[in-house]
């Protein structure tokens, strides 16, 4: 425990700190979850999507979820947002839950307590011409590690995002001198096909209805997208998920990334070449400024 106040607020087990064992599986092998909230005046938005995909993690991996994790994690929650205090009315939340210390190894010890870790950050700045005029995708050379065991959970092995983040880096020092409001990552399968952004899901417009790629194989279930997925009969929209190639790009009516705590964004260009953006962007966001104040000017 630390006399000092923490640069964020961390709690660790119920308790606030921002240190944890040197032995901990999530740490020595990646072996746990996370969830990353939107929260905005203390209401963590699309809760009950976070915690299914959680508990869904959770029963993936094996490890052990007792009836009072949901609640617990969501008094945690509190906690953090109310010790934020300056940022605290809108802000993010980080939930990591790992198979806690124990067992040297890869085999699962046969005793677990699993370490649940709760951080809230400041909510990231956008510029607002991200909502409205899009943002650019390039793809990245580092394509998605396929494991049908590990698809649409968000497990701690972020290691193809790491690598390909450093190929978005690349990019901003050389697009530097040109009006970029913000560049993402586009990544494939290893057999090509589209799957995600960096940090995003994908959508795909077409008549009267979206498209996100399959995710079977690799690539992360967002929430966001399974909330505008689910909503997406109120503005009269159908929706389907589809193997999408890179070159098949042309015969949709726009794209566009997601995310819970950006929303929806267009993309406007991708690998340099303009797409149209949809209107059904806008209509989404309107959607999501009823529902989820995000607050795009549209």
């Amino acid at each position: 425990m630390h006399d000092e106040p923490l640069a964020f607020p961390v709690l660790i087990n119920g308790e606030f700190n921002d240190s944890i064992d040197v032995f901990d599986r999530g740490f020595m092998y990646g072996d746990g979850l996370f969830e990353t909230i939107r929260v905005v005046k203390g209401e963590p938005l699309l809760w009950g999507y976070h915690t299914k995909r959680l508990t869904d993690g959770c029963y993936k991996l094996g490890l052990p979820v007792d009836s009072g994790l949901t609640s617990r994690l969501r008094l945690g929650l509190e906690r953090v947002v109310k010790q934020a205090e300056k940022y605290a009315e809108v802000c993010v939340v980080k939930i990591v839950v790992t198979r806690g210390g124990g067992g040297r190894g890869y085999q699962q010890p046969e005793q677990v307590k699993i370490t649940e870790v709760i951080i809230c950050y400041p909510a990231p700045e956008y510029s607002s011409s991200c909502s409205s005029e899009g943002v650019e995708l390039r793809t990245c050379f580092h394509r998605l590690s396929e494991n049908p065991a590990l698809a649409g959970i968000k497990h701690l092995n972020r290691l193809d995002q790491v690598l390909a983040s450093k190929e978005i880096a690349q990019w901003k020092m050389l697009a530097a001198a040109k009006e970029v409001s913000h560049l993402e990552g586009l990544m494939l399968d290893q057999s090509g096909h589209m799957i995600e952004g960096t940090k995003s899901n994908i959508l795909l417009f077409e008549d009267g209805g979206i498209v996100s790629p399959d995710t079977r194989l690799c690539g992360v279930d967002g929430v966001a997208r399974n909330y505008i997925f689910d909503c997406a009969k109120q503005i009269g929209l159908g929706t389907r998920i589809d193997t999408v190639l890179p070159a098949s790009i042309s015969k949709f009516k726009g794209m566009a990334i997601t995310n819970s705590v950006l929303g929806i964004w267009p993309v406007c260009r991708l690998d340099g070449v303009k797409l149209p953006i949809s209107p059904l962007v806008y209509d989404i966001q309107r959607l999501l400024n009823e529902k989820l104040m995000y607050e795009y000017k549209v």
